[in-house]
């Protein structure tokens, strides 16, 4: 399903199909998931889709550019680092590359769409919400519907810190996939006043892992911070 294609191209895979056929002279993209179905003209004969997984927080539509992952609660040791695997949602885009630049066509997704309040009901913020297991490996996931995140916790401080969520800025998303995973990398710093610090690390995963064209970079905004500051979710 992920990759690069000229068209006309037609396909089909677990309740996904995406066909682009010519009509009259004129390329016609059509896209049906979960009962849904979009449909597009397209005007350059040589134009090139890219379909891969972006970064989770743009449906139903642009509410928040953070992503909350809860997870079982964990007590990390003074001085230590751990990793562990954690899974997060996909959302599915297709651009078309035309000339020298590529626009969002498409933008869909199996998973349904939670959001929730991280923090308090008056200073608190609106994130996309997700329910993950903790993992020693790597587990085996539905790669149309969920990704695996490799999640290294760091506590360089004195006191053992009990941690049950992440929040994640999704501008600083690096995602890579193969025929059957997507990944992200990230690492959260425990600091001082129970407080974390959250970034992602541009690498994949697996070996061999080819990179995301990042839903940010395709509409041109500007990123400057790409790591997030939690100031809750620890006991």
């Amino acid at each position: 399903m992920y990759g690069i294609y000229s068209y006309p191209f037609h396909l089909e895979k677990e309740g996904i199909t995406i066909d682009i056929s010519e009509k009259n002279g004129i390329f016609f993209y059509t896209r049906e998931c979960c009962g849904k179905k979009f449909e597009s003209f397209l005007s350059d004969p040589d134009g090139k889709i890219h379909i891969n997984p972006v970064e989770p927080v743009n449906l139903p539509k642009s509410i928040t550019k953070l992503l909350e992952i809860e997870f079982d609660r964990i007590l990390i040791p003074p001085e230590s680092s751990y990793m562990y695997c954690i899974t997060f949602p996909v959302e599915i885009c297709v651009f078309l590359e035309s000339g020298n630049d590529m626009e969002v066509l498409d933008l869909f997704s199996k998973t349904p769409e939670k959001y929730s309040l991280y923090g308090s009901p008056t200073s608190g913020e609106i994130v996309r919400y997700h329910k993950s297991h903790l993992y020693r490996d790597i587990p085996k996931t539905d790669f149309l519907k969920e990704g695996v995140m490799s999640l290294t916790i760091k506590n360089p401080e004195s006191d053992i810190a009990s941690v049950s969520s992440a929040v994640f800025d999704s501008y600083g998303m690096k995602l890579y996939y193969n025929e059957e995973q997507i990944s992200m990398v990230a690492q959260m710093k425990i600091l001082p006043k129970k407080t974390a610090e959250t970034e992602f690390i541009n690498v994949p995963l697996i070996v061999g892992m080819e990179k995301s064209t990042e839903l940010y970079f395709a509409r041109k905004i500007s990123v400057i911070k790409r790591y997030y500051l939690m100031e809750w979710g620890f006991d």
